[in-house]
């Protein structure tokens, strides 16, 4: 699933609190890692501002020298640890430059830092970050930085993975069980259900309530609730199958994300695995807005993978309604 790490820095110790993650990743899944700095602000050649094509750069020597020997220091102590490691150091538009040697190599995983400041390739992470996400087709892992100068040496503890029952929130699980099995991690199963507000909406309009909707909505409650205990446990029979050692199911009533957010700050360094997009339903959620929630607002570090919107096939079949 995974063939190399690639890990964007921008000069900050904020975007190399990554970098312990990076390190527990590339020897589990036994992948080489490629440290990438863009050094800009540079300048388009003259002539292509009417191309439909990326502009091509002047390249700007002292940056790149400047952004080269920074990135050569960090892989050295990368490859004190016996990992392979190479590094680049393009000119141009961060998010476009990191997309593009993404895509230059099928099965690479992005490992950034949602945070930094201005350094040597001169650009904010947590800008880059949301861009490269809304970019990239590849599986994207975003770390939520510290304050800068502190010593970031946490590695995961266990994998949680929200689900709503449909097959694009399942996309992310063929990139995460690699990771879980490999690292040997255990995995959260994390089902959020709709409140009893939630399912009285659902039977009827508050302005015409009357005691029959309250049974209606109880009726309802324990069908959706039946339904998705039943589909955590198909899931995680499955997930047992692929190797992973130790498997929880949660169902847990309330906002999904802060729900989901709640879970993760349980322990230091858990890893959160979403999809950013599902669809809504009785027991189902917009995983999307849920996914910008949690990496914004969780302590630890998010595996996303953007929907591609094809429908595949659901992981489990069927998939619980």
């Amino acid at each position: 699933m995974y063939s190399r790490i690639l890990t964007p820095l921008d000069g900050s110790s904020l975007s190399e609190q990554v970098l312990p993650y990076v390190r527990q990743l590339a020897f589990g899944l036994a992948v080489p890692v490629t440290l990438i700095t863009v050094a800009e602000p540079v300048t388009p050649v003259v002539g292509r501002s009417d191309s439909p094509e990326p502009p091509e750069y002047e390249s700007d020597t002292h940056l790149e020298d400047h952004a080269g020997s920074y990135l050569n220091g960090v892989a050295s102590g990368l490859r004190e640890g016996r990992l392979e490691v190479s590094t680049v150091t393009p000119p141009g538009t961060p998010a476009h430059e990191i997309v593009a040697e993404a895509e230059r190599t099928p099965g690479t995983l992005i490992a950034m830092s949602g945070h930094g400041r201005a350094g040597v390739a001169r650009w904010w992470l947590g800008s880059v970050a949301d861009r490269v996400l809304h970019l990239t087709t590849s599986p994207l892992l975003i770390v939520r930085s510290g304050e800068e100068g502190t010593s970031h040496e946490e590695q995961f503890s266990r994998v949680v993975l929200p689900v709503d029952g449909s097959a694009l929130a399942e996309e992310v699980i063929p990139y995460m069980v690699p990771v879980a099995r490999e690292l040997d991690l255990p995995v959260e199963l994390v089902r959020v259900m709709p409140t009893w507000d939630e399912y009285l909406r659902r039977a009827a309009a508050p302005e015409f309530y009357n005691p029959t909707f309250e049974s209606m909505a109880e009726s309802m409650a324990a069908q959706v609730e039946t339904e998705a205990a039943g589909y955590l446990e198909q899931l995680k029979g499955r997930l047992q199958q692929e190797g992973i050692g130790t498997v929880e199911t949660r169902l847990i009533q309330g906002d999904p994300a802060a729900a989901i957010i709640d879970v993760a700050n349980e322990s230091p360094d858990r890893l959160v695995a979403m999809t950013t997009h599902g669809r809504s339903g009785v027991g189902r959620w917009v995983m999307g807005s849920v996914a910008d929630r949690v990496v914004r607002n969780s302590g630890g570090p998010v595996l996303l993978l953007r929907s591609s919107g094809n429908h595949p096939l659901p992981y489990l079949r069927p998939a619980a309604a």
